[in-house]
């Protein structure tokens, strides 16, 4: 599908606003469609049916993540209580888990390495948020599920090479030679 209306380097948002490629809105988009199929590779490559199961929320989270800054939240809007699943979901890894040493150098299983790209990428799209606020009106529960969201892919990670039965290489400050 085309409509030419893209080849001069600008693009509509969801409100009809027209506004260059370059922007930070769109910048913030891209992140989100760039974290939202790293996710689906991660939920492919899960063997665990709780990842995968809450991979697959987060996903759907996602859209309706972007439909609300594009939109500027005349549709679809992201609810609260995502946020406290989200939360929940950190506090039910973390019993798994235990205590956490950082720093956590990402490997191990193409599962826990999938896993640290798509949180990283959401840290990136953390940051454009922040220089979107710029040009539109990102409301302050987006932030905060993108900053959650991070912590439950880092869990992930560290909770598929442990079921996997892989340590962590940790990353310890040291001198060097």
């Amino acid at each position: 599908m085309y409509t030419k209306r893209g080849d001069k380097g600008e693009t509509d948002t969801g409100t009809g606003m027209r506004v260059t490629k370059g922007s930070h809105i769109i910048d913030a988009e891209g992140t989100i469609d760039e974290l939202n199929s790293f996710l689906g590779f991660a939920r492919v490559s899960t063997k665990w049916d709780d990842i995968g199961s809450d991979i697959e929320a987060i996903q759907e989270d996602l859209f309706v993540l972007g439909e609300h800054i594009t939109t500027q939240g005349t549709r679809r809007t992201l609810k609260p209580e995502r946020l406290a699943w989200l939360e929940e979901r950190v506090t039910y890894y973390r019993k798994e888990y235990g205590k956490i040493k950082l720093f956590v150098v990402p490997g191990g299983s193409v599962e826990s390495t999938s896993l640290h790209i798509a949180r990283t990428v959401c840290r990136r799209l953390e940051r454009e948020l922040v220089k979107a606020k710029e040009e539109v009106e990102i409301p302050e529960i987006i932030e905060q599920y993108i900053n959650r969201l991070s912590s439950v892919l880092f869990f992930h990670s560290l909770i598929s090479n442990r079921r996997l039965k892989i340590d962590e290489r940790i990353w310890y400050l040291r001198e060097l030679p």
